[in-house]
């Protein structure tokens, strides 16, 4: 009977910890990091044979020392969320030195944060892209009040084309390679109505909120810590993404020129 719980015990810990990682990777921390609040939440409750494996789109908990029992769950879809990832920090730290926290207890905490609103309105979040992308295209030379008010607009309307393919499926490429060639066929059209003389300030400008940035330089992080898979899928992963905004950028302005512009 003492076995049987032990066993039960155990499980809802695994469940804990998978949960966790799953939620610490669904919001962008790097493997390590994720890796690491697992082991110790594990850890905190006399389970130090357990065997971490993590991927961008894939964890799995194991012990094959004893019972041989192994999680797994599949991560669909990943963005950045910082407030998410310091309130799981928070409940993992609680977990960690509280032993009297069950896991049921700290599985609601997670459910609760799974569910959570993001911590900025929608309208502050476009203003915030939009002076940001006007920002970068002054510059980088787009000084004259055509350049910098379009950009303004069409950096939001590139992100909300983003954001609603995403929506609809979770293929970042073709999320990246519509919405670039959106930027870049505006800026062609504003140039052949006479608003803009030239469109690559504003194309610049706009795109600056879909470069891969944040991905590439936690690739990297990934390979310095030594997981060697996850940091080449996002290196590459950061790659691919450079090359959709190519793609759409590139065909839009190659068309153009062909045609006289």
């Amino acid at each position: 009977m003492r076995e049987e719980y032990q066993l039960i015990q155990k499980k809802e810990i695994l469940r804990f910890a998978l949960f966790l990682g799953e939620l610490m990777l669904t919001n962008g921390v790097e493997t390590s990091r994720a890796e690491d609040s697992v082991l110790r939440v594990c850890a905190s409750r006399g389970y130090r044979h357990i065997n971490v494996f993590t991927t961008p789109t894939c964890i799995i908990i194991a012990d094959d020392k004893f019972d041989g029992l192994s999680f797994m769950r599949t991560i669909k879809r990943r963005g950045i969320d910082l407030n998410k990832i310091d309130l799981l920090n928070t409940v993992s730290r609680n977990f960690v030195e509280n032993l009297d926290m069950t896991t049921e207890e700290a599985i609601n905490e997670l459910k609760k944060i799974a569910t959570l609103p993001p911590p900025y309105n929608i309208l502050l979040f476009y203003a915030g892209t939009a002076i940001a992308s006007a920002c970068f295209a002054y510059l980088l030379g787009g000084t004259s009040m055509a350049d910098f008010l379009l950009t303004l607009i069409i950096s939001v309307v590139g992100t909300i084309i983003y954001n609603g393919i995403m929506k609809i499926n979770s293929m970042m490429f073709i999320s990246t390679l519509v919405s670039s060639f959106a930027i870049a066929t505006f800026g062609v059209a504003f140039c052949e109505i006479g608003i803009l003389q030239d469109p690559k300030m504003l194309i610049v400008g706009s795109i600056m909120p879909l470069l891969p940035g944040v991905a590439f330089v936690k690739g990297l992080r990934d390979l310095i810590a030594g997981d060697l898979v996850s940091g080449v899928s996002r290196v590459f992963e950061a790659f691919l993404i450079a090359a959709a905004i190519a793609i759409g950028v590139g065909s839009v302005l190659d068309f153009w020129i062909r045609f006289g512009g």
